[in-house]
């Protein structure tokens, strides 16, 4: 009997230690199948530089395998977390599906000496079976040393290129300003002023005939008069004045409603000029004189009419 007592006893504890036994090579599978690592840059960092810090879960197999808990920065000493980051990535390895979930964390050194970064816990779930697990990182020190020296700076050839382009650029607005200058000058050269009708004739009649000369012709200035006058009423109204008779010239002009005062004065100066024409005498100097007065106060009038419809018409603008 005791004999039997003593077999069951080991039977109990035999069959705890093969459950417990049991649990821990479970234990160990799961593990097995999912790892992380992590990584740094390098173990040594230099007070101006900064370092990566890396962690990688790994495991065999889709990606929705794992729910990867959001992992929390790290514990750090002697640094401060510049930026993170994280990513999927999906690969094969020897023909079998393999995935990982990475994490960056860009470190800014603090002070000379040592730094470390605490152990990191990552926990996860297996989609699975439901399980929760969680994996530990070992601690990682980083020894953060002097300075050093930052590339050459190329400031001062950036410095020089903008001083070059801001005196072209100078160089060319003044040659610019130069040439449209000349340009301006050149072009208020080659302007030819314009001169009205009346203007053009006044000079006309002033430079053909002097009243005060002593070798005046006074019947072929009667004649030269008349010429004038109708080259005028040719180009201001576009009429043939030069082929038509005086009778029918001042019908023309009353069909084009001309002023009754000016039909009159151009009546009278053809007239005039058509008897001196005809006449066998040499002519009278004052009735010269009254034809000249005549067509200048024409000319004049016209003029001073075309000026003040200008000045109209400018204000209008």
């Amino acid at each position: 009997m005791r004999y039997f007592k003593y077999v069951l006893i080991c039977l109990i504890i035999f069959s705890y230690f093969s459950k417990s036994a049991a649990q821990d090579t479970s234990q160990v599978a799961i593990e097995s199948t999912i790892k992380v690592y992590t990584e740094i840059g390098s173990k040594q960092v230099p007070l101006n530089r900064n370092l990566k810090f890396t962690v990688r879960v790994e495991w065999m197999g889709d990606l929705s395998h794992y729910k990867i808990s959001e992992l929390e920065n790290p514990v750090i000493n002697n640094f401060d977390i510049y930026s993170t980051s994280s990513a999927d990535r999906r690969m094969s390895e020897g023909g079998v599906a393999k995935a990982s979930k990475i994490y960056e964390f860009i470190l800014r050194p603090k002070n000379l000496g040592m730094g470390y970064i605490e152990s990191v816990v990552v926990k996860y779930i297996d989609t699975q079976t439901g399980e929760g697990q969680s994996l530990v990182t070992n601690r990682l020190d980083v020894e953060i040393i002097e300075s050093i020296p930052e590339p050459k700076s190329n400031a001062w050839m950036v410095t020089l290129l903008l001083s070059i382009l801001a005196v072209l650029l100078i160089f060319s607005i003044v040659g610019i300003w130069l040439w449209k200058r000349k340009k301006k000058k050149r072009e208020e050269s080659e302007i030819v002023e314009v001169v009205s009708i009346e203007q053009e004739f006044l000079t006309m009649l002033y430079e053909s005939i002097a009243l005060n000369s002593p070798d005046l012709n006074i019947k072929e200035n009667f004649g030269l008069l008349s010429k004038i006058l109708r080259k005028y009423l040719t180009r201001k109204y576009q009429i043939a004045a030069m082929e038509l008779t005086s009778d029918q010239l001042i019908t023309s002009l009353k069909q084009i409603q001309l002023d009754e005062q000016v039909i009159n004065n151009i009546e009278e100066i053809l007239h005039v000029s058509d008897l001196a024409k005809f006449a066998g005498s040499e002519g009278d100097i004052n009735d010269l004189d009254r034809i000249y007065t005549l067509i200048e106060a024409i000319f004049e009038k016209n003029l001073a009419e075309d000026n003040l419809e200008e000045q109209k018409d400018s204000g209008n603008a």
